[in-house]
């Protein structure tokens, strides 16, 4: 977690908890194999109130910025839980919303710190063409 020495400026995270009912984000897609590369962010076993972590992967995840990691001890301890990769990559690209937003917000500022530029920490636009171009809907009143 070497990384870690790049989040230093803990206050600007200040208000990026559960506690902020106040917070609300953009969720645009995230670029989730960027992240977790860049140590932005880590999937990890639930983690349980008593900031120990649930030892079974299949109980679900945690998502752990790198300024959980550099603000306390406790997430250091928690396990990678790559068996959750897919579903929240799968999160991160078709459902960001589903994040809560002070941990989105905090995954997005830890990923600015650690010098990721927006190209790589959002997922790339992906322009969907109609399957045939020359296809026009016969439906449509193009005279409007």
């Amino acid at each position: 977690m070497e990384y870690l020495n790049k989040i230093t400026d803990l206050e600007k995270y200040k208000g990026l908890t559960s506690d902020n009912k106040k917070l609300s984000a953009d969720f645009r897609p995230l670029n989730f194999d960027a992240l977790l590369k860049a140590g932005a962010v880590r999937v990890t076993n639930r983690g349980l109130d008593d900031g120990k972590f649930d030892p079974s992967p299949t109980s679900g995840f945690s998502l752990v910025s790198a300024y959980n990691d550099a603000s306390g001890e406790a997430t250091r301890q928690w396990p990678a839980n790559p068996q959750a990769y897919d579903v929240v990559r799968d999160m991160f690209m078709s459902r960001p919303e589903d994040i809560q937003a002070h941990k989105y917000l905090q995954i997005l500022q830890s990923a600015r710190d650690l010098g990721l530029k927006d190209k790589d920490i959002f997922a790339p636009v992906v322009n969907s063409a109609p399957v045939n171009p020359a296809y026009s809907d016969p439906f449509s009143d193009t005279t409007r």
